[in-house]
């Protein structure tokens, strides 16, 4: 008998008054021409088309109200519906010959270039020969790739009959197989995220959710089938199956981080959290003068330090911006980007309070030059319900011989309070995800202990400040899928111009430097490092908090920055390199110029020996440039005795650009702009010249183009002092 389409409701009210794709029912990019008139019989051909909007014809047979596969892998392939709801209940019979990959796809769209190149994708009821016991992801009446079956499914033989059904209805999927259960899940769901994140749709946004545009599809993976006797009635959505999620914690609100990469291993970090987003609407912190928080900081008791800023009757974990932590475990999964089958996994590990329930994995054995997907997933200690999942990535460095282009972004100095893109976070971070760096470099600074709201005079508000600044949605999801290289410097080590033996109310800078270290971001020893990316480009990460001497001691041959251990193995390293350019990345000036009233870096009179002793071993090598974070304003420098070039990267905050006046531009200047930004850097081939180009760029905290330098530079006479 020829099957008929079955509404529950009249299709002039919920199919856009046509299957015709008008601009109120969008089809996501799917080009298609149908009748004027609704056709309702899945059976016909006219109902169907090709994935390129041809007629359903080679290939494809239209028989006694069937629909047969004949000629599998044809010219036109699998089959597309017309736009349909996608809310609904569809019952189907099937059989299929040996050795037969087929099914139904539903909530079928594009989903981009990145997924599948466009191709339109959706849940699949899966169909294939195979053992009626099989419970793997691919097996019949699976949702396919990403649930099992379940075991006691009733599967009739190879040219038997089976009926199929799919109930779809808001969030909520579920298959049947010859009248059985088989596979269910909730798309809403934590579990289906993971599921979605370590499978081939990894990537993949809002995969098997409800959309505008969706259709079913027949699909052609090889042998013959036949289809017959659709039942399809449109489902409305029940109140109580609308978006929900996990209702415990732990929740993975900081996302996750990494730094350290090189050609094969690099450092992932995350933390679990009693909440999914930072607190927006909790109290404010009680407001302190700067006398009065440097009188208050003199204080070691970190209970006075507490109760001086959280308002009586208040917790710190209810205070606005905060993300408290909270114990779960968390499992961290990878893969190649393009080799989904390659996924290697973690063990679980549990996060704990003495180290602020945060979790790292040193992975080793990476491939270089390669894109990796990263997924965290959480669960409760007591429970293996998956709560929270994050999706994200990293790029290894290339070889070191490849002759390969890259770009990268460098920025400093921004904290919570100086923000300039409300609760989203910084503008900048959307502005370098545009340009699609290849690694980014946080020179330090990254958040300020000793700034109000709150002083950050103890450890736990220290964490306090360091989980809220994460838990802004720009940074957290910049972070989580850019290969990063994060410095420290004073402010996020304990407080401004800060050095071993010192103390910020109750913290030690011991302390300071251990948060950094080995707690707050990702764990390595020593704290400096050279990377080289590709044939061409070298990279030297310094430490210059941990290993100095006080501000306040007489200069000359024992004062330093750098520490004598750091400073051999700069030495060393920078003569053996072999690579074009040499990047030095230094979280304070070298070069400068400075202010006369600051003492904190080689730019400063109070560390000149060590300065010059630096700026001389540097400039002896061809093609050194170097970047600095630590100044609130943009410049390019050549240093007047020695033609060492430093690029100083600029205040990632349009509301934290200060200490420069704008207009006075010095000798040693190429560049000066009082204004918040970053820095990018990009290795080229020119097609007309052999030789490699390293061009860097200052930009606007949008992104703006604000200079341009390309090295090498030839024959760069030195400063002018009379410029």
């Amino acid at each position: 008998m020829k099957s008929h389409l079955f509404l529950a409701v009249s299709l002039a009210t919920v199919l856009c008054s046509s299957f015709a794709v008008p601009a109120s029912c969008p089809a996501q990019g799917i080009v298609t021409t149908l009748p004027a008139e609704p056709i309702t019989d899945w059976s016909s051909e006219p109902f169907w088309e090709s994935l390129d909007g041809r007629p359903a014809t080679d290939g494809w047979e239209f028989v006694d109200g069937e629909i047969r596969l004949v000629k599998p892998r044809g010219a036109n392939g699998s089959l597309l519906s017309p736009v349909l709801p996608p809310n609904f209940e569809l019952s189907w019979q099937w059989k299929i010959d040996k050795r037969t990959n087929t099914g139904l796809k539903y909530r079928v769209r594009r989903l981009g270039k990145a997924i599948f190149n466009d191709r339109p994708l959706g849940i699949e009821y899966q169909i294939i020969d195979d053992d009626a016991d099989s419970r793997s992801k691919s097996s019949t009446a699976s949702i396919y790739g990403l649930v099992s079956p379940s075991a006691n499914k009733t599967l009739h033989a190879v040219g038997e009959w089976n009926r199929a059904r799919v109930v779809a209805i808001g969030d909520r999927i579920e298959h049947y197989l010859n009248g059985q259960l088989v596979a269910s899940a909730s798309t809403a769901q934590p579990g289906w995220e993971a599921a979605i994140a370590l499978s081939k749709f990894y990537g993949a946004k809002d995969f098997g959710r409800p959309g505008d545009g969706d259709r079913f599809m027949l699909t052609d993976h090889g042998g013959k089938a036949s289809f017959k006797d659709f039942q399809f009635t449109v489902r409305e959505v029940p109140k109580q199956t609308a978006k929900v999620i996990a209702a415990s914690p732990p929740y993975l609100g900081n996302g996750m981080r990494n730094s350290w990469a090189d050609q094969d291993s690099i450092v992932l970090w995350t933390r679990t959290t009693s909440q999914s987003e930072m607190n927006l609407a909790g109290p404010h912190f009680i407001q302190l003068s700067t006398k009065q928080a440097n009188k208050l900081a003199k204080k070691t008791e970190a209970g006075k330090l507490m109760q001086a800023q959280v308002p009586a009757g208040s917790k710190l974990s209810e205070m606005f911006g905060a993300c408290p932590g909270n114990a779960g475990r968390v499992r961290l999964s990878y893969f190649p980007t393009a080799k989904v089958n390659s996924i290697r996994q973690t063990d679980w590990q549990t996060t704990r309070a003495e180290s602020d329930f945060t979790a790292q994995w040193k992975l080793d054995c990476l491939k270089p030059g390669t894109h990796y997907a990263a997924i965290v997933e959480a669960k409760p200690v007591d429970s293996d319900e998956i709560t929270a999942v994050v999706r994200g990535s990293f790029r290894t460095a290339p070889k070191t011989q490849s002759r390969k282009e890259f770009r990268f972004c460098m920025t400093t100095c921004h904290d919570f309070l100086r923000r300039d893109d409300g609760n989203h976070g910084h503008k900048i971070y959307p502005a370098m995800t545009a340009m699609k760096p290849d690694f980014v470099v946080h020179a330090g600074d990254i958040e300020y202990y000793d700034k109000p709201d709150p002083w950050a005079m103890t450890r736990e508000l220290m964490r306090f400040k360091w989980q809220r600044i994460f838990a802004l949605p720009n940074n957290r999801r910049f972070y989580s899928s850019t290969t990063s290289y994060f410095l420290k410097d004073d402010h996020d080590t304990l407080k401004n111009d800060s050095w071993p033996g010192q103390m910020y109310g109750s913290v030690s800078f011991d302390e300071g430097v251990q948060l950094f270290n080995e707690e707050q971001f990702p764990s390595h020893s020593p704290r400096y490092k050279t990377v080289r990316w590709g044939r061409d480009l070298q990279i030297w990460f310094l430490e210059g908090r941990d290993y100095r001497s006080p501000n306040t001691m007489p200069d000359g041959p024992g004062k330093t920055i750098l520490g004598a251990d750091q400073k051999a193995w700069l030495w060393k390293t920078l003569a053996e390199s072999k690579a074009k350019f040499k990047v030095v990345v230094s979280p304070t000036p070298i070069v400068g110029p400075d202010r006369p009233n600051k003492s904190d870096n080689h730019a400063n009179d109070v560390f000149q020996h060590e300065g010059d002793e630096i700026r001389k071993k540097l400039s002896d090598i061809d093609n050194v440039i170097v970047l600095c974070g630590d100044r609130h304003w943009q410049y390019a420098s050549v240093d007047e005795k020695t033609n060492l070039w430093e690029f100083g990267c600029g205040p990632g905050s349009e509301k934290h650009q200060l200490g420069w006046k704008v207009g006075d531009e010095r000798p040693t200047h190429r560049f000066l702009r009082v204004k918040g930004g970053f820095l990018s850097g990009q290795l080229t081939y020119p097609d007309d010249d052999k030789e490699p180009k390293l061009t860097l760029r200052h930009h606007s905290v949008t992104g703006t183009q604000e200079s341009e330098f390309v090295f090498p530079v030839a024959n760069q006479p030195a400063a002018d002092p009379s410029r």
